[in-house]
Formats: structure tokens, C-alpha cells, sequence
């Protein structure tokens, strides 16, 4: 080799160390500003650098073409209408107040709700929109008796169908069992996907919902909605090590834009949450994690008590092995307290947003829980 092309690699070599320098002293400002800021997490200080490496925009999350088709106040009612429709009856998926229900529809070829509308089902969505001061008395009557009830009106007028398989998402699913006890007219089906339901067996948050430590008429005297910092930090402290280290393995990986796509899909999300409806906070804490109320059948929505017994249709439990947030065997006694004889319990070794994010999700995991659903399903006639 040449003077001249030693000259050159070294040149290149020097320009490759600097761009390295630079990158990583921008990184490290970027940390400074989020540690300045006392900020949960990194995400809004981090992902502008990861964007601007890769070249990549937003996430195209929540992308399946849908519609608004009923609302009160904040709550909307989506729907998710098939390229074909095979199947009269149609889905309604409740999810959780926690974050948005849009990891439901997470990205192109990675979306639970697409992928449903692929195999012909009319898909329907609660979105519980950003509680405000009018949300705060809330209670769960409100949601289950009032919102969710209209919502299973709206959806058999637009669909056609006499009644709806209900798929209820973690605490969504709580909520929507609570729903399908006190209402069980017109649900088919019920799916309860990584939905606790025996909260001695809550793991990490039943220990520090403690009634011995956490006192949550405070909580909710002092705050009315419960602030969305108070939300976040309780789900980083699961995990505290791994929400800083995340982000090395992602500038470690940025020529992988498939795997960037996903990470910043996943953290935009995770950054997206919603403060929670104050009283209806208070009887979940209360009537789940401290007392097990919802499990042992003595908890009371609008003046009734719910009982599981009263649901009788089929049934699917979807458990992640992985689940710390609601922990396979709190899933898994949903199977015992119902009296439905049609009952089918499907195990993933994915993480509790896993079965609704993972790659596994349109190759292994959904087409299964698809089938269960098609053979309990009204079909349409053929044309």
C-alpha cells in the first residue's frame, strides 16, 4: 500500500473516531438534560438522536385504517372494518386505563387488530381518551354499566350481529370480566389475554399495593386522577437497570432498521400514558390487590355484586410465561371461577406485551388464538 492510501485509511480512521466523539458526547448531553430534568424516562431526550442517526421518522404505529364511531366525552368507540368480512360476529377489544389501547395495532405486520381484520373479523376498539377533572368520579358502574354497554349496542347496530366476542387486555380484561358478569347478554366469547384475576398471585404490585404500606385514599384525596409520573414510575421501577442499558443496545444496533422501528414504536408508546379516573383507581387498588374482592366474588359494581360464575360462553386465557405484571397463575384461575364448559388455555413464552408486540405474534400466536375464535364465530355466506 501506498503513502497515499495509508494517508487515506488513516484519515478515514480519524473521521470514523470523531464522528464517534461527537456522537457520544451528544448522547451523554442528552442524559445530562433528562437527569436534570428528573425525568422518568430517557425516551423524548434519546429518540430525536436515534431518529436522526437512522434517518427514520415516527413509528407508523396505529396505522390499521379505522373510524370513530361513537363517543362520550373522551371515550371513543373505533372501528377496524375487514378488506373481507368472513364472520358475522364481530370482536371488541377492551384494554387497560393504564396506557393506550393502541398497542393493539402496534405496527404493519406486527398488529394484533390488522391481523384480525385479515382473517375477516368486523373489529372494534374502546379507546378511554386522557381522563380529565370530569373523569375523576368515575366509577367502574360508570365505565362497565354506562361506556362499555353502549358500546356493545354501537356494535351490534353497526355489525349486524346479535352478539360479540368480548377480548379484554390486563386490566382491561378485569374490567371487561366485571362486564361480562353484570351483563353476559350478547357476549359469545370471552378472551381474557394477560388479564390478572387472582390478585394474591399479582406479583410485584400486589406487594407494593400493600394496605400496610400504601395507602390509597391518600393517593386519590390528594391527586383526584392519579398523575401520570406517579403511573410511569411505579412500571420503571420493575425494571430499573434495564430502562437506561435499553437504550445502548439500540445505538449498539442502529443499521438494524427494522429492529430500531420496533424499539421506537415500543418506547413511544410506552411514553404515551394517560393519567388514571381517580375513583375508579381507588376500588381497583382496593377490591383487587388488597382484598381480592374481584377474585373471591364479593365485589360490588353499581350496587351488584360480581360473580365470574355468571360467565358461561367459551373462554380462551392467553398467559405470557414471561408475565410479571400479571403472573400466569393469577391469569390462569380465571379458569376455575367461571362456569363455562368450553374453556381453552393457550401459554406463550413471550412477556406480557409480547403477545400483542412480538415477532412470534402473526406467525405463532395469533393465528392459533384466530382459529379458536373462527370455530366459535358465526360465519357470514360465502359472496
Amino acid at each position: 500500500m501506498g503513502e497515499g492510501g495509508r494517508f487515506s485509511r488513516v484519515k478515514g480512521a480519524a473521521r470514523k473516531l470523531a464522528n464517534m466523539a461527537e456522537g457520544t458526547a451528544t448522547i451523554g448531553a442528552a442524559w445530562q438534560r433528562a437527569l436534570r430534568d428528573r425525568a422518568i424516562s430517557p425516551t423524548r431526550y434519546l429518540a430525536p438522536l436515534v431518529k436522526r442517526a437512522t434517518g427514520l421518522g415516527d413509528p407508523p404505529v396505529n396505522s390499521t385504517p379505522k373510524r370513530v364511531v361513537y363517543a362520550r366525552g373522551g371515550m371513543k368507540l373505533i372501528r377496524f372494518e375487514p378488506p373481507v368480512r368472513r364472520f358475522r360476529t364481530p370482536i371488541l377489544f377492551v384494554y387497560s386505563l393504564i396506557n393506550r389501547y393502541y398497542i393493539l395495532d402496534f405496527l404493519p405486520g406486527r398488529s394484533l387488530i390488522e391481523f384480525m381484520t385479515r382473517q375477516g373479523f368486523d373489529v372494534y376498539a374502546i379507546d378511554w381518551g386522557t381522563p380529565g377533572v370530569v373523569e375523576q368520579d368515575m366509577t367502574w358502574d360508570d365505565l362497565l354499566g354506562g361506556f362499555v354497554e353502549a358500546a356493545k349496542r354501537w356494535v351490534f347496530k353497526l355489525s349486524g350481529a346479535d352478539d360479540l366476542t368480548m377480548y379484554g387486555y390486563c386490566m382491561g380484561g378485569t374490567m371487561a370480566l366485571a362486564a361480562a358478569a353484570l351483563h353476559p347478554q350478547g357476549v359469545r366469547n370471552f378472551v381474557a389475554q394477560a388479564t390478572p384475576v387472582d390478585f394474591k398471585h399479582g406479583g410485584i404490585f400486589t406487594t407494593w399495593t400493600d394496605p400496610e404500606f400504601f395507602d390509597v385514599d391518600a393517593m386519590v384525596d390528594a391527586y383526584g386522577n392519579v398523575p401520570i409520573d406517579l403511573m410511569e414510575s411505579g412500571f420503571s421501577m420493575m425494571a430499573p437497570v434495564q430502562r437506561i442499558s435499553k437504550w445502548f443496545e439500540v445505538f449498539r444496533r442502529l443499521d438494524d432498521r427494522d429492529f430500531v422501528t420496533s424499539f421506537l414504536a415500543m418506547e413511544h408508546w410506552a411514553a404515551d400514558n394517560v393519567p388514571f379516573p381517580g375513583e375508579v383507581y381507588r376500588q381497583y387498588i382496593r377490591d383487587c390487590y388488597q382484598e381480592n374482592n374481584f377474585f373471591e366474588g364479593r365485589m360490588i359494581v353499581g350496587g351488584r355484586r360480581v360473580d365470574l360464575r355468571q360467565i358461561h360462553g367459551p373462554l380462551l386465557v392467553l398467559v405470557a410465561d414471561n408475565d410479571t405484571i400479571a403472573p400466569p397463575p393469577s391469569s390462569e384461575a380465571l379458569l376455575g371461577a367461571v362456569s363455562s364448559t368450553d374453556k381453552t388455555l393457550l401459554r406463550f413464552p413471550v412477556g406480557h406485551i409480547g403477545l400483542s408486540t412480538s415477532s412470534k405474534g402473526p406467525k405463532v400466536i395469533w393465528p392459533k388464538i384466530a382459529a379458536w375464535l373462527a370455530e366459535r364465530s358465526e360465519p357470514l355466506p360465502p359472496g
